[in-house]
């Protein structure tokens, strides 16, 4: 399902391929990017998401148009995992090169194949200027076709890679989901400030 909109509500279907988590008014809030199906690009946030997040997710969202801050923003109503359509797992590879022109192109190297594919002006910040670099990519198979949808450094894998191994831990001791989600969301702002700290 393409991204749909009326004037305070959008519904989507497609895979998440970015989670930033920020601060909005001293709360924590989430900045979801999703890819539809149809190749669409949005931007819309959460601030207690029901279910455990992980870019390649397949997910529904249903979100609604919030003007209480000075930028309006789309905030998510409803979200949920969508059976029946695999995970997009992020696989590592080597970006070799970018070329800039009126549609930019990325080549690279992906379990010893070459690939070269156009990209989203939004992914180029995610490619450091000094290559080749190993970063974790999102592909989408459509048809014949391949698509890049998401981009994760090292950094950000091993913050949802750390993440989903604590969930599961987690997820072994206790059967309460409402108490697995807040674990995973604590777990997941502080390895990513730990994270930051570094650099």
């Amino acid at each position: 399902m393409e991204m749909t909109s009326g004037d305070e509500l959008i519904e989507s279907e497609g895979y998440l391929v970015s989670i930033t988590p920020r601060t909005s008014r001293g709360l924590p809030e989430y900045a979801l990017r999703i890819v539809t199906f149809g190749g669409e690009s949005k931007i819309v946030y959460t601030r207690q998401p029901k279910i455990l997040l992980k870019p390649g997710l397949p997910i529904h969202v249903k979100a609604i148009l919030s003007k209480q801050s000075e930028k309006p923003k789309w905030m998510v109503d409803e979200m949920k995992i969508l059976e029946g359509i695999r995970v997009l797992e992020p696989k590592p590879a080597i970006i070799e090169e970018v070329v800039k022109g009126v549609y930019p192109i990325v080549s690279g190297r992906q379990e010893n194949k070459i690939f070269s594919i156009p990209i989203e002006e939004e992914l180029l910040s995610k490619i450091p200027e000094k290559l080749p670099k190993k970063i974790y990519c999102i592909f989408l198979e459509k048809s014949s076709q391949i698509k890049l949808i998401g981009l994760l450094d090292e950094k950000e894998y091993r913050i949802f890679n750390r993440v989903s191994k604590l969930i599961s831990e987690i997820d072994k001791e206790s059967s309460d989901s409402d108490r697995i989600v807040e674990g995973y969301l604590r777990k997941m702002r502080e390895a990513s400030a730990n994270e930051f700290s570094k650099v």
